[in-house]
């Protein structure tokens, strides 16, 4: 595996977010929220779906909405508990009922007894720094919550993105993300699909993908066997060109196998079929995102991004570290939906657009053998 770029990545991103944290930092005491109790949840009516909304329409909606109103979802802060809140309530609103979500807590120190030594752990800053506050919850807990969706097969595609922070609104990273995911389970609700669907919004993915880590963790073998693939969407208009990051992990380079073919046909069907182009790096898998805690187990995965095209950054010989130096907005205050809106005006609505295609093509593509992952 590829690790060393992804490691670097990884500490210059939480690098940046510490010295942001000590400028900015969250002053949110908080309250606990009882996230097993369905009267914790406020009703909320769902955005209107009909036959004719345009995909990402709704994606849209949910970004802005997140960027005005649940900014500063910080790693095990208050802040990325009401979001995950708010997540539960838009899946009950959708129609969506106790028996299909769930929510999974854990504290970081649940995730420190099969911790990986390639990522950083930020886990003493956020504990223990004397210079920020992160509005840091008393109990020390995160969560993530998860929607799963029955198909005809007990198979299961898990579809991920992180809903945490660092300070700022975050409309790419990763309210897009969570947004891609709520406006897919919307639509996929009235479709018939014959794998089962598996929707999971990861907590404290910026303090070291604790969450993707810790639901792995949580699955039993025969569950592990039943995975068909996993789709994370994370950072979805950092630019204005589309990427796919799939493969397994084969070593020293990302594996091809049916898994991959199907969804490079699927890619390139996507330019005639809607006017949308979606450009391959199978070495982006390696990147620092939750598709990462996946790998070990030997599932294939695939990592959505949006970035920029120009100036071929992806044809170097580190494309992840090269990735993150031409970041224009990544855990910036320039992270926010109406600065973006400005700034490049129909990005965002595009971008939703062509990945909420791509998504539901690959939900419903046919795929012919059980292994998901080295064949």
């Amino acid at each position: 595996m590829k690790r060393n770029g992804a490691v670097l990545m990884m500490a210059a991103v939480l690098l940046l977010a510490v010295i942001a944290g000590g400028i900015v930092g969250i002053r949110d005491s908080g309250r606990e929220v009882d996230l097993f109790d369905p009267a914790s949840f406020a009703q909320r009516q769902a955005l209107p779906l009909a036959a004719d909304t345009p995909h990402g329409q709704i994606s849209v909606h949910h970004i802005e909405t997140i960027n005005d109103t649940l900014y500063d979802r910080a790693p095990f802060s208050y802040r990325e508990m009401y979001a995950a809140q708010w997540i539960v309530e838009e899946l009950l609103a959708m129609g969506f009922t106790w028996d299909e979500i769930a929510v999974q807590e854990f504290l970081w120190e649940d995730v420190r007894q099969f911790w990986y030594p390639f990522l950083m752990d930020m886990a003493f800053f956020v504990d223990q720094s004397p210079f920020i506050d992160w509005g840091t919850r008393n109990s020390r807990l995160s969560q993530n919550v998860i929607l799963t969706l029955p198909g005809q097969s007990d198979k299961k595609m898990i579809v991920g993105a992180h809903y945490d922070g660092v300070f700022y609104p975050g409309a790419s990273d990763n309210a897009s993300g969570v947004a891609l995911l709520l406006e897919s389970a919307q639509r996929m609700r009235d479709i018939d699909h014959y794998y089962t669907i598996v929707y999971v919004f990861f907590g404290a993915e910026e303090a070291g993908l604790y969450g993707a880590y810790y639901y792995v963790h949580s699955l039993a073998q025969e569950a592990h066997d039943n995975i068909l693939f996993m789709i994370n969407a994370d950072v979805l208009f950092e630019g204005p060109d589309l990427f796919y990051m799939a493969g397994y992990d084969a070593g020293d380079r990302p594996g091809a196998n049916h898994i991959t073919e199907t969804w490079d046909r699927v890619a390139q069907d996507m330019d005639a079929r809607h006017g949308v182009t979606l450009t391959p790096l199978p070495q982006g898998v390696f990147g620092p995102s939750d598709q990462l805690a996946f790998l070990p187990w030997g599932h294939t995965v695939m990592f959505l991004v949006g970035y920029d095209a120009v100036a071929g950054w992806y044809h170097t010989s580190d494309p992840v570290m090269t990735l993150m130096e031409a970041a224009r907005v990544l855990h910036s205050p320039r992270d926010d939906f109406h600065y973006i809106n400005e700034r490049w005006p129909g990005k965002i609505e595009a971008n939703m657009h062509g990945f909420s295609l791509f998504l539901e093509e690959l939900l419903l593509a046919t795929y012919h053998a059980d292994s998901g992952g080295a064949e």
